[in-house]
């Protein structure tokens, strides 16, 4: 079921980014942005909820207690970045224009995911510490329970 719950939040993690990115680029752009996206719709969403999953699934990851923190991210890190390259060629997400161009969008992918790991971090981190309030309250109000 863990499984299952971790795909659809992975197609829905894509899906949203997917039309996050294509609203700011319509935004900064105009109709020639999403020309691209519209004449291959179909394998663009594709791609994205592809794209999704691999950033989420790989999290499990981190109930591996032999692996350190920085082994389990270096390995979320390595799959998820190496799955959206791979897609992101594919479509052809990346200009290929010069090698400048690759670099920044290769820079922006890496800092996109380094966000988007912060903010699950820190939300993982305050959901610990209301977990671990609440089994010291009940720790407290029975200690002869225990």
């Amino acid at each position: 079921m863990h499984f299952i719950k971790n795909v659809g939040f992975g197609i829905s993690m894509g899906c949203t980014v997917f039309v996050v990115i294509n609203l700011f680029g319509f935004w900064i752009f105009g109709d020639n942005f999403l020309e691209a996206v519209m004449a291959d719709f179909i394998h663009q969403v594709l791609g994205s909820i592809i794209v999704g999953i691999a950033c989420v699934l790989p999290s499990s990851i981190y109930k591996v207690e032999r692996l350190t923190f920085l082994q389990q991210t270096a390995i979320h890190f390595t799959i998820s970045i190496g799955i959206f390259l791979v897609v992101a060629s594919l479509l052809n997400w990346i200009p290929t224009s010069s090698l400048g161009t690759i670099l920044l969008m290769l820079f922006f992918s890496i800092l996109l995911f380094t966000i988007s790991w912060l903010l699950f971090y820190l939300y993982n981190q305050t959901e610990a510490k209301k977990m671990n309030r609440k089994i010291d309250e009940v720790i407290n109000k029975h200690p002869n329970n225990l």
